[in-house]
């Protein structure tokens, strides 16, 4: 018996070796390998096997061939100007991506699916500095992957920080993704439209080119054009509202908390609210088209008690000085606490 026992013992550790030379040989191995091609940078992925690499849409060899993003450049600060046309249904927008390289490189690949690039330009921080004119770069796009490549003229130093600027335009989308015209009717048989985002989890390059993974976290400072006659909503108070020619109005917004794209959200509208505070001196509104103002308070007073419940729930203060919700409240019972998670994410 004893030398039975001693030989299923050692079958079991010949099995189990065994199992473990497959497992390293199918599973980790593979995961080594896989990792070891981003040990060497993107240019030089590039240079020695150029033909591995997709064409773009006007013909030359697009520098990127993976569906995530390369890590060499980093987003650290977005600062978005939108004006949407609830007329045209479309909208005209700028942005300034401030950026860290940390490796040098000689393009920076950005996710953006159905905009029009006007243009692009980066400055270096020196550029910055004494208000020089940045330098135009060439823009790749590749759609299968919804991937733009910003190829610049000189290769970019690593632990150096830049300032990457692009003029885009698109149309306001038709489903319910990215940033989309939404309508209502009101009780007179007016149909309004109003336009609204919804990001999550990757519909932010819909809006505006960016990082559009998680990963790759900033801070948003975000303005927006407008009408006299709609509001504009932004994830921060308002700060200031500037007077523009032809009866325009720019909301300007506080810098946001820093976060991932698709926790970004901006809306024009016509809404009207009502609000409160929370025990903790969060600022909580509620809005609802015209007609239906008088439903929000009760939504309002559910969630004060909620917010209240939430972070005595998960021992966490909310991290910004306002939210606001439309008037459906079963949506603010979730989207609170899942904002609490994302945002510590």
């Amino acid at each position: 018996v004893f030398y039975s026992s001693i030989m299923a013992n050692s079958c079991r550790k010949l099995i189990f070796n065994i199992y473990i030379v497959f497992y390293c040989s199918a599973v980790i191995m593979p995961q080594i390998c896989i990792c070891s091609q981003f040990t060497s940078s993107p240019i030089d992925q590039f240079n020695k096997d150029p033909k591995a690499f997709p064409v773009a849409t006007n013909g030359e060899m697009f520098p990127w061939h993976e569906l995530r993003l390369p890590t060499v450049v980093i987003p650290l600060h977005y600062d978005l100007l939108i004006h949407p046309n609830l007329t045209s249904l479309d909208f005209v927008a700028s942005e300034k991506i401030e950026v860290l390289v940390r490796d040098a490189t000689q393009f920076i690949i950005l996710h953006s699916k159905d905009l029009e690039i006007l243009n692009a330009s980066l400055q270096s921080e020196e550029d910055v500095r004494y208000k020089k004119p940045g330098e135009n770069l060439t823009v790749l796009s590749y759609p299968a992957h919804q991937q733009i490549a910003l190829l610049v003229p000189e290769k970019l130093r690593a632990h150096l920080r830049y300032s990457v600027a692009i003029d885009f335009q698109a149309k306001l989308a038709d489903g319910f993704e990215g940033f989309y015209k939404s309508t209502y009717r009101t009780l007179g048989g007016e149909t309004r439209t109003i336009a609204v985002t919804d990001f999550e989890p990757t519909e932010a390059r819909m809006a505006f080119p960016c990082f559009d993974e998680p990963l790759f976290k900033a801070n948003f400072s975000i303005k927006i054009r407008r009408e006299s006659r709609h509001i504009a909503l932004s994830n921060m108070p308002k700060v200031k509202t500037i007077e523009l020619e032809g009866g325009l109005l720019e909301d300007h917004f506080e810098t946001t908390v820093r976060m991932s794209t698709y926790l970004v959200a901006y809306i024009v509208c016509d809404f009207t609210s009502v609000s409160g505070t929370a025990s903790s001196g969060v600022k909580v509104s509620i809005y609802a088209s015209p007609d239906k103002w008088s439903q929000t308070h009760y939504a309002l007073e559910a969630s004060l008690k909620l917010l209240d419940f939430y972070e005595n729930y998960f021992d966490i203060h909310y991290p910004l000085p306002k939210l606001g919700r439309f008037k459906f409240i079963i949506v603010f019972i979730f989207r609170t606490c899942f904002d609490f998670i994302r945002l510590y994410m």
